[in-house]
């Protein structure tokens, strides 16, 4: 999975506020506080996304989270 940036076959939070962050910088996101910061994006994310508990996102959990969340779609296909 190309979000998986240590290879272990699963997304942490820690990896995933990585990719928040890259992506704000791709779209030029300023707006980076409060409920937008990329540490409250990551931890509504693993919430919602993460099905078994165990504060990671496996291939299958990130993929089904994405197709059923707006965010995440326009997030990651912002013109799709």
């Amino acid at each position: 999975m190309i979000l998986d940036i240590d290879k272990n076959g699963k997304v942490d939070a820690k990896e995933m506020e990585q990719i928040v962050t890259a992506i704000y910088d791709l779209l030029g996101e300023e707006n980076r506080k409060g409920e937008n910061s990329p540490s409250k994006r990551v931890e509504k994310i693993m919430t919602k996304l993460d099905l078994n508990g165990d504060r990671t996102l496996t291939k299958d959990e990130f993929i089904n989270g994405c197709l059923q969340d707006d965010f995440l779609k326009n997030l990651l296909a912002p013109n799709a």
